[in-house]
């Protein structure tokens, strides 16, 4: 009997080994697209970010995607199919973070509710400055359910090695649209903003930029008002809307003042100076009622 219970243990053993790796579609959020408010607002046009398991910090490694690769969005019955754009980006993980990838995006045309994305080219997972997918921007023509609520939208990963595999995300539809903040990046040649290396007591290399996209109104005059306890009031026509605040090791932050152009355009900056502490900071931006966003600073020693 022992030999015997020996003899099936060993065996389960090898079958373990030898078994292939088990191929896993990477966990997927839903995240507002940094640029509109309505993404995600019943009865508009849906268009989000798809984020992917992956920390935005570019020297953490992305997913590679093979050449021939497909990923397969299907949406729930709620979803209407409607007339409009139909578009995708490819992210490092970070705001305007694009990358240069060839490929094809369209609906299927036995689903109007599906919308494939074939690469005609891979993805590498590569140094900082690209460091492989992460997120993914999709613009569609599809609009959402006039129900708000949560729907899971499929996600099938074909031909793509080992993320091959099917997840689902889930689409937060709202009511009405809502306020939305993110780092604008656009100011200093794409820089990324996020994830900067400063010394005890130094400026950040980068000012910190966030836009602002406010709904059912046209573009107001976007300022910041320094508060007594550190941290920035966002300002709408002069009306407090959000606040900027910092979390972790000490930072100072510090706002600059745009002109007419920018600040009607909803572009704030503020610059940081770290303290005397290493460690991680967070700038964080939030608006009443909408969407909030964290840049990092780490703050190393001298």
């Amino acid at each position: 009997m022992k030999r015997r219970i020996l003899i099936l243990m060993l065996g389960s053993l090898i079958s373990m080994v030898a078994a292939p790796a088990h191929a896993t579609a990477p966990h997927t959020t839903v995240a507002y697209q940094v640029m509109v408010s309505t993404g995600l607002a019943a009865r508009h046009p849906f268009e989000v970010w798809f984020v992917f398991d992956k920390s935005s910090d570019p020297t953490v490694p992305g997913y590679a995607i093979p050449a021939g690769a497909t990923i397969r969005f299907t949406f729930p019955k709620g979803f209407t199919p409607g007339r409009g754009p139909l578009e995708s980006v490819m992210l490092t993980g970070w705001a305007q973070g694009s990358i240069p990838a060839k490929f094809t995006v369209a609906l299927d045309k036995k689903n109007s509710r599906a919308v494939v994305i074939h690469f005609d080219e891979g993805i590498e997972a590569g140094p900082p400055e690209r460091p492989g997918l992460k997120a993914m921007h999709l613009r569609t023509s599809l609009i959402n359910p006039a129900k708000p609520g949560d729907y899971p939208i499929t996600i099938q990963f074909i031909d793509a090695g080992p993320l091959s595999g099917t997840t689902r995300a889930i689409a937060p539809i709202t009511p009405r649209p809502v306020p939305n903040i993110a780092a604008y990046n656009q100011l200093h040649q794409g820089k990324d903003e996020d994830w900067q290396r400063v010394k005890v007591g130094a400026d950040a290399p980068l000012p910190i930029d966030f836009l602002v996209t406010l709904p059912d109104k046209p573009r107001s005059v976007v300022t910041l008002k320094p508060a007594a306890d550190g941290r920035m009031t966002i300002l709408s026509d002069g009306n407090p809307i959000g606040s900027i605040t910092t979390e972790g090791v000490p930072v100072t932050l510090t706002p600059r003042a745009f002109g007419p152009g920018f600040s009607r355009l909803g572009i704030v900056e503020v610059h940081a100076r770290a303290g005397m502490t290493p460690g991680t900071a967070q700038i964080i931006a939030a608006l009443k009622g909408g969407a909030r966003y964290g840049i990092h600073l780490i703050v190393e020693p001298e």
